[in-house]
C-alpha cells in the first residue's frame, strides 16, 4: 500500500487544535484519498494539490474519503470542483465516500451531488467500477 500525507493543524471554535490529514493509497486501480478533520479555506489547498497531484502523474480513478470529515465549507466544495473538471479533462472520474450529514448538505446546495457519484464505502465504488466520466456512454 502506498501512502502519502500531509498533517496541518487547525483551530476549533473551542480553540482546540484539531489534526487535519490527507493520505492516498491505491485500491482496486483506484487511487483512495483519506481525509480526515475539517476540510476548509485552511486546510483545502493540501487536499487540492494531492489530488492534482495524481491527477497529474496518471491517477485517472480518485476516490476522495470524506468519512472522518466533520466540516465542509466552500474551500472545500471549490476542490471537489476543481478535482473533477480536472479528472474529467483527461478521461478520469472523481467519486466521494461517506460524505456527513453536513458535508451532504453543501453538496445538495451546490447541486454537485447530481455530479459526483457518491458511496457508503470504498469497497462499492471500486467494485462498482465507475466508468470515466469524460468517456461517451
Amino acid at each position: 500500500m502506498e501512502s502519502q500525507g500531509h498533517v496541518a493543524r487547525q483551530e476549533s471554535d473551542a480553540n482546540a487544535l484539531q489534526p487535519f490529514a490527507v493520505a492516498s493509497r491505491t485500491e482496486g486501480g483506484w487511487t483512495v484519498i483519506d481525509v480526515r478533520g475539517d476540510l476548509d479555506v485552511y486546510s483545502s489547498p493540501t487536499l487540492r494539490q494531492l489530488i492534482l497531484d495524481r491527477i497529474h502523474r496518471g491517477d485517472g480513478r480518485i476516490i476522495v474519503d470524506l468519512e472522518h470529515v466533520d466540516f465542509l465549507d466552500s474551500a472545500g466544495v471549490s476542490v471537489m470542483v476543481s478535482a473533477l473538471r480536472q479528472a474529467t479533462n483527461r478521461n478520469g472520474t472523481l467519486a466521494l465516500v461517506q460524505p456527513g450529514d453536513q458535508a451532504r448538505r453543501m453538496l445538495r446546495l451546490t447541486d454537485l451531488e447530481k455530479v459526483l457519484p457518491t458511496f457508503t464505502s470504498v469497497e462499492d465504488a471500486v467494485s462498482l467500477g465507475l466508468p470515466d466520466m469524460g468517456a461517451e456512454t
